[in-house]
């Protein structure tokens, strides 16, 4: 049911199914399977053709393209988890599947993108992002090893406005099939030019690093003064963006030189985008395997790996997440669990020390586990409140997205949610990066700094070098 399904009794097929499981009218999806695309393309196609989009990519696990709003909400405030908990809830419960999925990764997905802590009235720093902002896509492409599947969702008012709806999605599904062999044509990068670290961005680095440097100093304080364990402070470069940005090509660029991590993007308009490669997980979730994913500890890919293994500091540092990890699990009754070696593992330029932790749960609450999980140490610091105060006072501008929840969660339960490390803000012609480090007693100043700059040059060079020579 790929290249040789017809119109006709794909038709027939589906107004089959909507009298069996609809009176009249209601919130319906429909979904096909297309042979095997690379999303990046396919993403290329249609990126300014609809206003909202997501794209999520990673080697190992589900990936997706999503375009447009069929249901949403967004929310400025406390509660956000619990509001995500009943929108999801709710949009499942009336969302009647018109076509029988053969695979359990073509299930539909609601998909998510938190702020870092909520936009509170009595907040110092109001935030130009929501708290909360869920979406059932009304397109959605997924893709998990070599089969991907095309759905629609919508709300349908009798069999003509379903005929439209069932149009549509074959109009999509044509003009993908169609255009593979013209996308296959054009799918390298194009040539590389080895420039230099834009010159604006060196700028704007040097002139923050006076505040940087006291604001870190203060964090190295506080912890030596025994009023934090750990605290992850962040800075952010803002600069203007002259040239038009070439999204698909930064994408592409990431995938070829951050291969394992997430690639990822929400763009909410052509002069808003969120956009990443993400080496850290916060949690997947596939019945019944639930998989945590402790990333803390940084030195440079081109540096001794081992030496992360035999830092006092850096082991520090990635305890707190680990420890935090297994908290959660005890918070949420979950027992059983095994934990990997910690080990090294390389991103790109940047390479972190990683520890997994496994369990098997008949079923979770995504939302809960979320609520408990975020912010973790590897972000924010320990003890939780008191790191997210301080963070608040110290750093001189709202973290936004940075460091946030972004992901899937579909109609069986299946969940994954990654940080929004890694990656930049396209925002009216401009492109704000933010990038932290975790300060524990061992710290030092010099070193702490140099972690940022890293940590900024490794995203800065993949959205440069895509752009063209003047």
């Amino acid at each position: 049911m790929k290249n040789d399904l017809n119109l006709t009794d794909f038709l027939k097929d589906v107004f089959c199914s909507f009298d069996k499981k609809v009176e009249n009218s209601g919130l319906v999806s429909i979904c096909l399977e297309i042979p095997c695309i690379d999303l990046l393309k396919v993403y290329e196609l249609f990126i300014n053709k609809y206003p909202f989009s997501s794209f999520w990519e990673e080697s190992n696990g589900i990936s997706y393209i999503a375009f447009e709003k069929c249901k949403y909400v967004t929310l400025d405030g406390p509660k956000r988890f619990e509001l995500a908990k009943e929108f999801n809830s709710e949009n499942f419960k009336n969302l009647i599947n018109l076509t029988n999925e053969s695979h359990n990764s073509a299930l539909s997905k609601i998909i998510y993108l938190f702020s870092f802590s909520e936009n509170l009235n009595n907040n110092n720093l109001p935030s130009d992002i929501p708290s909360l902002e869920a979406i059932l896509p009304k397109i959605l492409i997924t893709k998990s090893d070599k089969n991907c599947w095309l759905r629609i969702n919508g709300h349908v008012e009798g069999k003509s406005s379903l005929r439209t709806l069932i149009e549509e999605i074959w109009t999509i599904r044509n003009q993908v099939i169609n255009s593979e062999p013209e996308l296959i044509k054009s799918s390298g990068l194009k040539t590389s030019f080895d420039f230099p670290i834009n010159d604006d961005f060196l700028h704007s680095l040097e002139t923050s690093n006076t505040n940087l440097k006291k604001v870190v100093n203060k964090g190295i304080q506080l912890v030596e003064k025994g009023i934090l364990e750990k605290i992850v402070l962040a800075n952010r470069v803002k600069i203007k963006f002259k040239n038009k940005l070439d999204l698909v090509e930064i994408l592409k660029r990431l995938k070829k030189n951050h291969s394992n991590t997430c690639r990822y993007v929400w763009k909410r308009n052509s002069k808003d985008i969120l956009f990443g490669a993400s080496p850290e997980k916060l949690f997947s979730f596939t019945k019944p395997i639930l998989t945590l994913e402790a990333l803390a500890g940084t030195i440079s890919t081109n540096s001794n790996a081992k030496k992360l293994l035999k830092s006092n500091k850096d082991l520090k540092e990635h305890n707190y997440v680990t420890q935090h990890l297994i908290k959660c699990l005890e918070v949420s009754k979950i027992k059983n669990f095994k934990k990997s070696d910690t080990r090294v593992n390389s991103f790109g330029d940047i390479s972190h020390l990683q520890t997994l932790i496994f369990s098997k749960v008949d079923n979770l609450c995504p939302f809960e586990l979320l609520k408990n999980l975020h912010p973790s140490p590897a972000v924010c610091g320990y003890p939780k409140n008191v790191a997210l105060d301080w963070i608040n006072t110290l750093e001189s501008f709202p973290r936004g997205n940075y460091a946030s929840p972004m992901g899937w969660v579909d109609a069986s339960g299946n969940a994954s949610f990654l940080l929004a490390i890694r990656g930049a803000r396209y925002i009216e012609e401009n492109i704000e990066f933010t990038a932290g480090s975790g300060i524990v007693s061992g710290s030092v100043l010099d070193k702490e700094i140099d972690e940022i700059k890293l940590k900024f040059e490794s995203i800065v060079k993949q959205i440069f070098f895509a752009k063209s020579p003047k």
